[in-house]
C-alpha cells in the first residue's frame, strides 16, 4: 500500500490507522431490512399485533409464511409491488420484515418451529403504538457484537461491544457530534469498548487535518480490500472504487445508512447535515453513568441463548448477566470461581445473593447429573440435556424417563417459590410444542430444598387429575451450607 508523505501531519497516528484498517475484518453489520424510522416502527407494531392475534404458536413453514403475507397485504401493511407495477418476490418481502423483527429481538422464527414473540415484543404490543419507541430504544441499547445472528467468518473477532453505547461514549468525547465519514472510517473499526481511546484519538486527529490531507487519507482507505473469507487481503483496487463492493470502504458505506437508522433511532440522537448529533446531552450522560460502571458483554453460543437474553427486557449487558450465564454454562462451580471473585464488587447486594444461589444450584445440578437414578429410576439426560438451550431460557436438566417421557427438571437451592411454577410450565410448554415426539408426553420435576404450603396449592391449581405426577416435588437433600 502507498504510504503517507513523510511530512503528513500526525503521520504515526494515521499510518497506525491505515494498518488497522487493512487488517480489520469486522464492521458494524446491520441486516439490510428496513430503515428504522417512525413509519416502519408503526408497521412493526401492527405486524407483531397480527402475529399475536392470529399466528402465535403456528409452525413456521412456507404455508404459514404465505398466509401471513396474505393477512398483512389485506391489512395494507405490505404491498408486494415496486414502482413500475410489477410484483416483488412475495417470500422476500416477508423475510425482510422478519429480519428487522429478529434484529430487534422481538420475534423468534425458525423453520419448522413455532412462532414466538419475545417478552420485549409483548411489551411493545402491550400498549398503543406510540409506546413502541421506548421498547425499541432499550433493545438497541443492548444489541451487541458478537451475537449468533451475525454469522460471518469475522464474527468471532469481536471481543465484546455494544455499538450504541460505544457511539454515545465517542460522542461524549468528541463534542457530541460525529461526521458520517468519521463514523464509517473510525467507529466501524471498534471491536470492544477497550478500543474507545484508539478510535477517539483517530477522530480528534482527523479533525486537525486540512481538506487536502483528509482527501488523501480517504483515498488510501477507499482502496483497502475487505479482509474476509472470499476476499484476498493485500490486493488493492485500482479501478472505480464505488463500483467495487470488495473494498472495505464501499462495503461499510453501503451498509452505513442501515447502521445509522438502527443505532441512532433513540430520540436523543439525530442525523443531520451528514453528521450524527446529540440532541439531549444530559440524557446521554445519564445513560452512560447508568450502564458503564457494570458493563460486561457476554458471549452466546446459540441463537436460542441469544434470543432468551436479548428478548428479555429485564436483562442487560452487565457483570450480573455475565456471571449468571457463566455459571449456567459451567460444568462445576470451580470453573467460574475466579470470574465471580473478579465481578462480585460490581454487583448489588440482591445480585450477589442471586449469584451465590446459582452457584449452589450448580453444585446440586452437578451432583444429580451423575446420580439421576436417585431422582427417579431409569432417568437419563437427552443429548445436550444439561442446561438445554431454548429461546425462553435454559432448562436445568432435560431428561427421558424409563417410559420415554420427557422430564423437565428445575433446580432451586432453597424453597420452591410460586415463580418456579410459571418457569417450569413455560419450559414444559416449549418442549411440548417444539420437540416432535414430546407433544403430550412431557412432565416436570421441581428439585428444591423446601416446599411451602403455597407450593402444594400451586400444583393443585393446574386442575389436572394427575397433578402429582405431572409436576413432582423432590427434595435435593443436600446441605447447602456445606455444598
Amino acid at each position: 500500500m502507498v504510504g503517507l508523505p513523510s511530512k503528513f501531519p500526525f503521520r504515526d497516528v494515521f499510518e497506525d490507522f491505515l494498518s488497522r484498517y487493512e487488517a480489520c475484518s469486522t464492521y458494524w453489520y446491520v441486516p439490510k431490512a428496513r430503515a428504522l424510522k417512525s413509519e416502519n416502527v408503526e408497521a412493526v407494531y401492527s405486524i407483531l399485533e397480527t402475529v399475536f392475534n392470529e399466528f402465535l404458536g403456528a409452525i413456521w413453514n412456507p404455508t404459514t409464511q404465505d398466509r401471513l403475507l396474505g393477512r398483512l397485504m389485506k391489512k395494507g401493511l405490505l404491498e408486494p409491488r415496486v414502482p413500475d407495477g410489477t410484483q416483488q418476490d412475495r417470500t422476500a418481502l416477508v423475510r425482510i420484515w422478519k429480519k428487522l423483527l429478529e434484529a430487534l429481538g422481538l420475534l423468534w422464527i425458525q423453520d419448522d418451529s413455532e412462532i414466538m414473540i419475545t417478552d420485549a415484543g409483548l411489551d411493545l404490543i402491550g400498549g398503543e403504538s406510540i409506546a413502541a419507541r421506548p421498547v425499541i430504544e432499550s433493545q438497541i441499547a443492548k444489541f451487541q457484537y458478537p451475537n449468533p445472528t451475525i454469522a460471518g467468518s469475522y464474527a468471532p473477532e469481536f471481543l465484546g461491544i455494544v455499538p450504541h453505547l460505544f457511539l454515545l461514549q465517542i460522542l461524549s468525547i468528541c463534542d457530541y457530534t460525529i461526521a458520517f465519514t468519521e463514523y464509517e472510517l473510525f467507529l466501524n473499526l471498534a471491536q470492544s469498548h477497550e478500543d474507545l481511546d484508539l478510535v477517539s484519538n483517530y477522530v480528534l486527529h482527523w479533525r486537525d487535518l486540512g481538506d487536502d490531507e483528509r482527501h488523501l487519507l480517504l483515498e488510501l482507505a477507499r482502496r483497502v480490500p475487505m479482509t474476509q473469507a472470499g476476499f484476498r487481503s493485500g490486493s488493492f483496487w485500482d479501478g472505480d472504487v464505488a463500483s467495487n463492493p470488495q473494498t472495505r470502504y464501499t462495503r461499510i458505506h453501503l451498509s452505513a445508512s442501515y447502521q445509522r437508522s438502527f443505532f441512532c433511532y433513540p430520540d436523543y440522537l439525530d442525523v443531520e447535515n451528514d453528521s450524527i448529533v446529540c440532541r439531549a446531552v444530559d440524557q446521554v450522560d445519564r445513560l452512560l453513568q447508568e450502564h458503564l460502571p457494570s458493563l460486561k458483554v457476554s458471549t452466546f453460543g446459540s441463537l436460542a441463548d441469544w434470543f432468551a437474553y436479548f428478548g428479555d427486557p429485564l436483562q442487560k449487558p452487565s457483570w450480573f448477566t455475565y456471571l449468571c450465564l457463566a455459571i449456567d454454562g459451567a460444568q462445576a462451580r470451580g470453573e467460574v470461581e475466579d470470574l465471580v471473585a473478579e465481578g462480585k464488587n460490581l454487583l448489588t447486594k440482591e445480585e450477589a445473593e442471586v449469584v451465590e444461589r446459582k452457584q449452589i444450584e450448580k453444585d446440586i445440578e452437578t451432583f444429580y447429573v451423575t446420580n439421576l437414578g436417585q431422582l427417579e429410576k431409569g432417568l437419563k439426560l437427552v443429548d445436550s440435556g444439561r442446561q438445554y438451550s431454548t429461546p425462553i431460557g435454559r432448562i436445568d436438566l432435560l431428561c427421558l424417563s424409563e417410559l420415554g417421557e420427557y422430564v423437565v427438571v428445575e433446580i432451586k437451592a432453597q424453597e420452591a417459590r410460586d415463580s418456579v411454577f410459571g418457569q417450569i410450565l413455560r419450559y414444559i410448554g416449549w418442549v411440548h410444542r417444539n420437540i416432535p415426539d414430546a407433544a403430550g408426553n412431557v412432565r416436570g420435576i421441581i428439585l428444591a430444598g423446601l416446599f411451602p404450603e403455597s407450593a402444594r396449592y400451586s400444583r393443585i391449581g393446574l386442575l389436572k387429575g394427575n397433578y402429582k405426577q405431572f409436576i413432582q416435588f423432590k427434595r435435593h437433600g443436600l446441605d447447602i451450607q456445606n455444598t
